[in-house]
């Protein structure tokens, strides 16, 4: 039924909405545009940027593993299933992801952990959970949501690093009695500044985790 809905309705890309979409939600333009990160980008922020720009910043987290970069037609894909209007799109960005993360080589973690947020949105959509699954499945480790937030704080995109950083010191917290030991998968949809990565990293160091890389669709 899909296949022919699809033929009557053939599904557009996010970006420029031609009906060349095939990959990833984009058309084979949009998608050559994409700026790839993957392995070949800074450990620290998952990002092409130059060598030492990240390193004194000291992040709770050993490392960071994006797909590609925040910007342009990706950033379209990333909100497009940020908001749940297409979750064939986000079980295929789940997939990549976990796919990058099995090439990767990273230590095998015992627990898969979301960073904690706003949850499913208003279509009863999250694309955190679904990354989880794929990468739980990867890596054959359980998900343990055990990274809470204290309510009532806004958002907080229009703060730089460091006053993130002195929001989140209390904000975000584990859960009562969490015990975890050697290796950690933390998992968000978007890097920005690494300020909420570093908060929930270093309460899940404090658990007992040996070290905590984290994945993301952008960055």
């Amino acid at each position: 039924m899909s296949a022919f809905i699809d033929l009557l309705f053939p599904p557009l890309c996010v970006c420029c909405r031609s009906q060349r979409r095939q990959q990833l939600g984009l058309c084979p333009d949009c998608l050559a545009r994409v700026e790839l990160t993957g392995l070949s980008a800074c450990i620290r922020c998952g990002r092409h940027c130059p060598p030492g720009k990240c390193a004194p910043l000291g992040h709770g987290y050993s490392r960071v593993l994006s797909l590609a970069a925040y910007q342009g037609p990706w950033r379209q894909v990333v909100q497009n299933v940020k908001f749940g209007r297409d979750r064939a799109v986000a079980r295929e960005l789940a997939r990549e992801l976990a796919a990058l993360a099995k090439a990767s080589g990273f230590p095998l973690p015992r627990a898969v952990v979301p960073v904690p947020g706003a949850g499913k949105n208003w279509r009863n959509f999250d694309i955190i959970a679904m990354m989880c699954k794929e990468l739980a499945v990867t890596a054959g480790a359980p998900i343990q949501k055990v990274l809470l937030r204290r309510p009532g704080r806004p958002p907080q995109v229009e703060l730089n690093y460091k006053g993130r950083l002195e929001g989140l010191e209390d904000y975000i917290y584990t859960a009562e009695g969490t015990m975890l030991e050697g290796t950690v998968w933390l998992v968000d949809d978007v890097y920005t500044t690494g300020a909420t990565a570093d908060a929930c990293a270093r309460a899940l160091l404090v658990t007992g985790a040996g070290r905590v890389y984290l994945f993301v669709l952008a960055a």
